[in-house]
């Protein structure tokens, strides 16, 4: 299932969608189409739906491009697409009023990214957009019934629920807090670092630290972390298990408190401190995992029912063979878009409503 993730179209830097939907453009050329789609109990889904349902993910996401169009992906793609519309439609007026509130909002703030963004990536995602026969009331609708559908299914998760999976989960909720100065092997223009050159600046921006430095402007100034250099270097309350494994344990295991000697990571050598290390009250906890419940409920109704609703496709069946992986489709786990920062849960669903953020965390693992 692709749920929505509300924030991310404000995040968004479209820029660099250009080339990522350049390729997809030239992909979708002359392809030739049938009618219909797809039938299920209770309606239809016509090619051309569908090409514009595919195109919606690739602007969604653009790692979705590469993919979205293999023979392979296209039955679960569909099944995907019609799931989400059935839900929606089953979901009560409530979830509907909220579902169409959040894609009226999310869709304002993608015009406003668009605004503010190149004319030449403005003319990529408007060619694209006609290729497919994405129109704007399209991709709101699509947006609608993926905000209608997650908000229905987590407006049925009960408190009781959420007591319960937190009771029998809580070292998923695990946090730190930490400040990191990343020297990395790469550097903020691109150019390749030596990891001598990189441990003497690490530990002379340590030195620096050690002598009353202050994060905020020595992060800003030398961090390759563009997730955390802007704000000191912070990942506030993060969950630990998202990072790199060699982070991960220093940020696990070093003293309160104390600027670290460098670490080194498969990105660099980071100067840490670890502010705080604790675990999320059930309070803290309740809205993602009310998220998560309701995705799996979302799950549960794509594997068990959906499939005896659909009664015929008109699209290429996946290959059984290996290379026709779950690593090819777009739900295949919450890691395959959740946020590549560090402060991103491993409970956040994946999400095809909106574009990617260009810059990932080099501590996220990878």
């Amino acid at each position: 299932m692709l749920h929505p993730e509300r924030g991310r179209w404000r995040r968004a830097g479209l820029a660099l969608l250009a080339a990522v939907l350049l390729a997809a453009l030239a992909a979708g050329c002359g392809k030739k189409e049938n009618k219909l789609a797809a039938e299920y109990d209770g309606g239809q889904i016509t090619t051309k739906e569908f090409t514009a349902y595919k195109t919606f993910l690739k602007l969604a996401n653009p790692s979705y491009a590469s993919f979205v169009d293999e023979d392979s992906v296209q039955e679960t793609i569909l099944q995907q697409f019609i799931g989400t519309r059935i839900l929606s439609e089953r979901a009560t007026d409530d979830a509907k009023k909220k579902g169409e509130d959040s894609a009226n909002q999310t869709f304002k703030s993608f015009q406003d990214s668009l605004a503010a963004t190149d004319a030449e990536t403005k003319q990529s995602i408007d060619d694209l957009m006609k290729s497919g026969g994405l129109t704007d009331d399209l991709m709101k609708t699509y947006l609608k019934e993926q905000f209608v559908a997650q908000d229905d299914a987590e407006a049925k998760v009960t408190d009781a629920d959420i007591q319960s999976y937190y009771d029998k989960n809580k070292d998923s909720f695990k946090y730190v807090t930490v400040r990191h100065i990343l020297i990395g092997l790469t550097d903020k223009d691109g150019k390749t670092r030596e990891k001598a050159d990189a441990l003497k600046l690490a530990n002379e921006v340590k030195q620096k630290l050690d002598d009353g430095g202050d994060w905020t402007a020595l992060a800003k100034q030398y961090s390759d972390d563009t997730g955390s250099s802007e704000n000191g270097g912070l990942y506030e309350k993060a969950d630990p298990s998202q990072w790199v494994e060699e982070f991960k344990n220093a940020a696990e295991t070093l003293p309160l408190n104390q600027i670290s000697d460098p670490v080194e990571s498969t990105y660099g050598y980071h100067v840490m401190k670890v502010e705080a290390r604790g675990t999320k009250t059930l309070d803290e906890s309740k809205t993602s995992i009310r998220t998560l419940l309701g995705s799996q409920t979302i799950d549960k109704f794509m594997s068990d029912e959906l499939p005896k609703l659909i009664t015929k496709t008109y699209v290429p069946k996946p290959s059984p063979s290996p290379s026709a992986s779950a690593s090819a489709s777009p739900s295949a786990s919450a890691g395959a878009s959740a946020s590549a920062s560090p402060s991103g849960s491993a409970s956040a669903p994946p999400s095809a409503s909106a574009p990617a953020s260009p810059s990932e965390s080099p501590v996220a693992s990878k």
